[in-house]
């Protein structure tokens, strides 16, 4: 938890969830010299405005609490100057390696079924990019550059979903719990459904959203509700010719169910191994490709002393389905392995980085040509693995 470890500093991680996770938004000054400058700078914006073709409404501007329409998102940066817009950016993890490292690491860190999104916000002195708001997701602001006020206030429904949207609401009428001015290095952190604005002071302000999309109650039961799906009485029609609530046709159809549904429960081992599964499948890495090899080309022709990587932050599941044969869900994707040893699956799976020479110590009397390089290559193919080609790295592995 090396990344969350440090966004938190000088608070620990246990502390921070004890205390303030959904419940109370705080301002983490920076007092250990942090820097947010190696993920995002005016430099890095300046060169994504200049080599990005933006679609709407990736790149969006807003003023006084209104987000632009398409049309007036042409020319962002005379619309910032004139309008005093604040610029958004969405998903910026897909344009820049440095934040794509730290929403994988976050994830890693914070657990299984979690999703994280980095956005970036560039904001002008005076301005105020949107009103008094809400988010259905938990926010950490990374402050970057310049410096911004920020005003935050209580819940006024607990734990939202995505789909309830602020602007339904009435923001609560007392004065704000937290008010806090985000200058460089510092962090922020509101919980989900805590009303909030900002206010940028007396220079540029650059800063990073990070929010943490958290899984609920209700994303189980929807999960759920697609298990039963594949069953045929969930997928069978009503009774027709029921005209009264105190049917009893209606009554024994709803209680056939609830009959049903408390035998699938009862199987709780099986449902929590289901739902670990799902969860894993949706741990899609941020970055998956890598070519030629992963298209299949020189897949079979890989040479013992080359070196091999697994993506940094992906856990892997491993699920044994007989005597020498798994099934491995790992960074979204799922592959099924027959006759290997358990050695091999304990190490292969728990490195960074190794080498053809490890794979054929973990399998002993395989042979490398007719047996490791199929498996390889099946496994370089399904994006599992890739072959590493900086040098150091390969020295390290071997």
């Amino acid at each position: 938890m090396e990344t969350l470890k440090k966004i938190l500093s000088p608070y620990g991680i246990e502390h921070f969830f004890q205390t303030y996770w959904t419940e109370q938004g705080i301002h983490i000054p920076n007092t250990e010299s942090k820097n947010f400058n190696q993920l995002f700078s005016w430099e890095k914006l300046t060169h994504l405005l200049n080599h990005h073709e933006f679609q709407y409404p990736d790149l969006r501007l807003a003023v006084d609490g209104k987000v632009l329409g398409e049309s007036e998102c042409h020319n962002p940066v005379k619309q910032c100057k004139e309008k005093g817009a604040t610029l958004i950016i969405d998903r910026v993890s897909k344009l820049i390696p440095e934040i794509a490292d730290l929403v994988s690491a976050l994830r890693y860190d914070l657990g299984l079924g979690h999703r994280v999104q980095t956005n970036a916000y560039c904001s002008w002195p005076g301005t105020k990019g949107f009103p008094c708001h809400f988010d259905g997701h938990e926010v950490f602001i990374l402050q970057v550059d310049g410096t911004k006020e920020w005003h935050i206030f209580p819940d006024t429904r607990k734990y939202p979903s995505p789909d309830d949207k602020s602007s339904f609401f009435s923001p609560p009428e007392e004065e704000p719990y937290l008010k806090c001015v985000q200058k460089p290095g510092d962090v922020l952190y509101i919980p989900r459904g805590h009303w909030h604005y900002a206010v940028a002071l007396d220079q540029p302000s650059l800063h990073l959203t990070v929010g943490i999309h958290v899984k609920t109650g209700v994303d189980f039961l929807e999960w759920l509700v697609d298990e039963l799906k594949q069953h045929e009485e969930w997928r069978k029609n009503m009774p027709p010719l029921i005209t009264s609530p105190e049917s009893e046709t209606l009554k024994g159809y709803v209680h056939s169910l609830l009959q049903n549904l408390s035998s699938y429960l009862a199987n709780q081992e099986r449902i929590d191994i289901d739902y670990t599964k799902h969860l894993a499948s949706l741990e899609t890495p941020i970055a998956g490709y890598s070519l030629p090899y992963q298209a299949g080309f020189y897949a079979s022709s890989l040479e013992i002393g080359q070196t091999f990587k697994i993506p940094k932050f992906q856990r892997t599941y491993i699920f044994k389905t007989g005597d020498s044969s798994y099934q491995i869900i790992v960074g979204g994707k799922e592959v099924n392995l027959q006759g290997v040893t358990t050695d091999f699956i304990e190490n292969f799976f728990s490195q960074e980085f190794f080498t053809g020479y490890d794979v054929s110590k973990w399998l002993p009397g395989f042979d490398w040509e007719k047996e490791i390089v199929p498996l390889l290559s099946y496994l370089l193919t399904e994006g599992i693995i890739f072959l590493e080609s900086d040098p150091s790295k390969q020295a390290i592995a071997s």
